[in-house]
């Protein structure tokens, strides 16, 4: 069993949400980008509600 997480947390101070989900799909971790899969909704259900301006892609995680 690997001692490493495949994607790292990304919590830092300040936060004003932090979402805990399960262990990332091997296409996440493949990607090295989290909620990657072409059909996950995630990303889209953040804007769809308003916690986010604007869609954003996987690959933009770090700056969320």
């Amino acid at each position: 069993m690997p001692t490493s997480d495949i994607l790292p947390d990304v919590l830092r101070p300040n936060l004003k949400l932090v979402i805990c989900g399960t262990a990332a799909a091997e296409h996440s971790a493949k990607l090295g980008s989290y909620y990657a899969g072409e059909n996950n909704r995630f990303w889209r259900i953040l804007h769809e509600t308003g916690l986010t301006d604007r869609l954003l892609h996987t690959s933009e995680y770090l700056d969320c």
